[in-house]
């Protein structure tokens, strides 16, 4: 079994005082992406894995403790060939979309890859690692994560309409977990999935960019049901709708507390 390391060179240069340099293998450039040269993320061959592991997992964890993207994305132990590893790697940063087109997809991304666990089915997963025998990250919620790849992993990887929909909100997804953590609070880990479903909500209601996010952190914090609150959907159903952060921002905590247990009983009574 052979060591490799996903790295995001434009978060910061691979160092590892003390310890053997890893290898670099080569971008992970997709076959039919080749404009992604140069911007696509890096695999490096950890030839000396007792003394490069530990080394790797502390630059991880000094990243995300000082808050800076992560340059260290995953740690890979794969069986197969270099060159069947990297080039299944760089193809799946295409996601091709279920109608038509495609999008470059993150999934390496520490940030990006604990959504995938409860966005894509089990198969679809193996499908996604391939020759992968396992993926180890840091979780911003759980910590170092170990992920297993699939005993038949060769089977094509798609998503559904739904999923890729669930798929391009991560990123506001994680905006609104990183707004939790820096006011102090730690995200349960069922916080993204709920997020998620409040974003659906907003979206529902019109609300785009901090509305938005705004909408979801008070779904996420007040109660799944705050929008069934008559002074909150006078807000959100107004003729001549403004800003929805700015119309509750004065609101106060005891505000948003009776709108907490008001919620609940409005839930119960339908």
């Amino acid at each position: 079994m052979v060591h490799y390391v996903i790295v995001e060179p434009a978060n910061g240069k691979l160092e590892l005082p003390g310890v053997p340099s890893v290898y670099e293998v080569g971008e992970l450039v997709p076959a039919a992406r080749s404009e992604l040269e140069g911007v696509a993320p890096v695999l490096y061959c950890a030839e000396h894995p007792e003394l490069q592991m530990p080394a790797l997992r502390e630059r991880a964890e000094s990243d995300r403790d000082n808050g800076l993207p992560p340059a260290v994305c995953a740690i890979v132990e794969s069986g197969k060939a270099t060159g069947r590893l990297r080039q299944h790697l760089a193809d799946r940063l295409i996601l091709p979309a279920p109608t038509s087109g495609d999008a470059v997809f993150r999934y390496y991304d520490p940030r990006v890859f604990p959504h995938l666990r409860r966005i894509l089915k089990a198969g679809q997963m193996g499908a996604l690692l391939g020759p992968v025998t396992s993926w180890t990250f840091l979780d911003p919620i759980s910590g170092w994560t170990e992920v297993n790849g699939a005993a038949e992993p060769e089977i094509a990887f798609g998503v559904t309409a739904d999923q890729y929909e669930r798929i391009a909100r991560i990123e506001l997804v994680q905006r609104a977990l990183d707004v939790l953590r820096r006011n102090g609070t730690a995200p349960r880990p069922d916080m993204p999935a709920l997020l998620d479903s409040q974003l659906v909500k907003g979206e529902v209601y019109g609300l785009v960019g901090g509305d938005l996010l705004a909408f979801a952190l008070h779904g996420a914090l007040v109660s799944p049901e705050f929008d069934r609150h008559p002074r909150v959907r006078a807000v959100l159903q107004a003729p001549r709708k403004g800003s929805y952060a700015e119309a509750v921002a004065e609101w106060s905590a005891a505000d948003w507390e009776a709108i907490a247990r008001e919620s609940i009983r409005i839930d119960k009574s339908v």
